[in-house]
């Protein structure tokens, strides 16, 4: 049993139940939304440092220490996931990091949440070669709808980051699937969808997968596509999948009163309904509130309104 008594891991975090990768813990490895997008959907909130500068972020090392610390009461894992609240291919150590897992803990696989942006750059294709699973996003079909959903930094060509995908697919042997997140009035209309496929058909991916507002996004105005378009929708396209809900087992640690840390550091990166966290942290739901009403009243955290249920958020 891994015991979960210490809190305060700034780069790890979950683990998450993924409705694509099962149990799932995350790897933030850039500082809090710093990407080369800022796209009207995103659950982490609105881009703060929209940039496309590759650096060393944050330091290789500390990340390595709290995946040690972690990884040796060997969790149960189906996935270690890069991601979090900024583009992870803009660090220049990932590379470093893959390795150190694989090397040390090579019963866990890896996946890449990515926005597909940087591929263009070969060295950035080289560092995430030993990925087990990329999944990268493509929302439109032509300039003007990626940068009324995407928004993107100015120094990014949309033509490139498609030649990117494709040159990942030529190197890349491990799987890759493709997101496209639907926003209502944009790129949901057979003519953009049918658009996207066929660009698609190019970069050969293993999977398309087709998404819609679950948490809250950055833009009120973004609204979930209903269920019966989404229905309408993976029909016309045929070959996509819409991805489902995922129930996992119940965690094997425990959470301790003092852990309030541990919440906004997941929070911070996913927002949660009271069940999401109850499926986190293995703990029943009447338990979890117990934990968040504190949180709630001290103003560290504050509840919305989504299709879905009340979302917890980290302010």
């Amino acid at each position: 049993m891994v015991n979960m008594r210490k809190s305060g891991y700034k780069y790890i975090f979950g683990p998450v139940p993924s409705r694509r990768l099962g149990i799932s813990l995350g790897v933030d490895i850039m500082p809090h939304k710093t990407c080369s997008l800022n796209c009207v959907y995103c659950e982490c909130g609105r881009t703060t440092n929209l940039t496309i500068k590759r650096g060393e972020y944050t330091p290789v090392e500390l990340i390595r220490k709290e995946l040690k610390d972690f990884l040796s009461g060997n969790p149960k894992l189906d996935f270690i996931t890069f991601s979090g609240s900024g583009e992870p291919t803009l660090h220049t150590g990932i590379n470093e990091i893959v390795d150190f897992i694989k090397a040390d803990y090579p019963q866990y696989k890896l996946a890449l949440l990515t926005n597909s942006t940087l591929f263009s750059q070969s060295n950035v294709i080289e560092q995430v070669l030993d990925m087990d699973v990329i999944i990268a996003s493509l929302d439109a079909a032509t300039e003007r709808n990626f940068i009324r959903i995407n928004r993107p930094h100015p120094g990014l060509d949309f033509k490139q980051i498609i030649d990117g995908l494709i040159c990942l697919r030529e190197n890349f042997s491990g799987q890759l699937w493709m997101e496209i997140f639907l926003v209502p009035g944009i790129n949901d209309n057979e003519i953009e969808l049918k658009k996207i496929k066929n660009l698609l058909t190019n970069v050969k991916p293993d999977k398309i997968q087709i998404n819609t507002l679950d948490r809250p996004g950055t833009e009120s105005w973004v609204k979930p596509v209903g269920k019966k378009r989404l229905i309408d929708i993976n029909r016309f396209l045929s070959g996509f999948e819409v991805i489902k809900d995922f129930t996992p087992e119940k965690n094997s640690f425990v959470l301790n009163e003092n852990d309030f840390s541990r919440f906004l550091s997941t929070l911070k990166r996913r927002p949660c309904t009271d069940e999401d966290v109850s499926q986190i942290l293995g703990i029943h739901v009447n338990d979890v509130k117990r934990f968040l009403e504190p949180l709630i009243e001290s103003g560290k955290i504050e509840k919305k309104e989504m299709p879905r249920g009340v979302f917890y958020i980290a302010k």
